[in-house]
C-alpha cells in the first residue's frame, strides 16, 4: 500500500504559518530558514507562491488583517441583535491568540508596510466599534467614537502591558472595563 501524496503546501499554509510564527518568536521568527524549517518544506517552496520576504510580508499583513479584523466584523455584522454584537465580537476577539497581535505590531515597529496595514487595521476596528455604540441609541456619535477609542486602546494596551494573560484574564479585566462604564 502506497503512502497518500504529501499535500502541496498553499499560499494560505504558508501565511497561516507567518502568524502562527510572529506570534511565538516575534519578527525574528519570519526569516525564510525558520519558516522552512517549520513547515518542513523547501526554499524553493516557499519561493513559489512569494517572490520575495519583502512580498511575504506584505501579504501576510493583509492575511492577518483579514483573518483578525475583516474576518470578525463579518461576523458580527451577520449577527442580529444589537445588544448582542459587541458581546459576540469580544467572544471572538478573545479568541484570537494575542501573541499574533503583539508580533505583528513588533513587526509594524520595522517593517513600514506593516505600520501601515496596523494603522488601517486600528482605524476599522474603532470605527466598527464607534459603529455598534451609536447603533445602541446610548451614545451621541462623539461620545460612541471617544468610547470606542478608550475600549481599543484599552484592548491592545492591556495586550501589550500585560502578555502573559490568559484568555480568561483578559476577558475579567474586559468584563470588569464594562462595569465600570455602566455598559455591563
Amino acid at each position: 500500500m502506497t503512502p497518500p501524496p504529501k499535500r502541496r503546501f498553499s499560499r494560505g499554509d504558508w501565511l497561516d504559518l507567518g502568524l502562527e510564527a510572529v506570534g511565538e518568536a516575534g519578527p525574528p521568527g519570519l526569516a525564510i530558514d525558520p519558516l522552512t524549517i517549520r513547515a518542513n518544506k523547501t526554499t524553493g517552496s516557499f519561493y513559489a507562491h512569494f517572490a520575495s520576504m519583502g512580498a511575504f510580508i506584505e501579504a501576510l499583513a493583509g492575511h492577518w488583517r483579514q483573518r483578525f479584523t475583516t474576518d470578525l466584523i463579518d461576523s458580527v455584522s451577520a449577527h442580529p441583535a444589537s445588544a448582542d454584537r459587541l458581546d459576540h465580537l469580544n467572544r471572538l476577539a478573545f479568541q484570537l491568540d494575542p501573541r499574533v497581535e503583539q508580533g505583528m505590531r513588533r513587526l509594524a515597529a520595522v517593517q513600514p508596510v506593516v505600520a501601515r496595514v496596523c494603522e488601517r487595521v486600528d482605524g476599522e476596528r474603532v470605527a466598527f466599534l464607534a459603529l455598534e455604540y451609536a447603533r445602541s441609541g446610548r451614545f451621541s456619535a462623539e461620545a460612541a467614537r471617544d468610547l470606542a477609542r478608550i475600549e481599543y486602546a484599552a484592548f491592545v494596551g492591556v495586550q501589550q502591558t500585560e502578555p502573559g494573560n490568559t484568555p480568561e484574564e483578559s476577558m475579567r479585566l474586559y468584563e470588569a472595563f464594562l462595569e465600570l462604564t455602566g455598559r455591563n
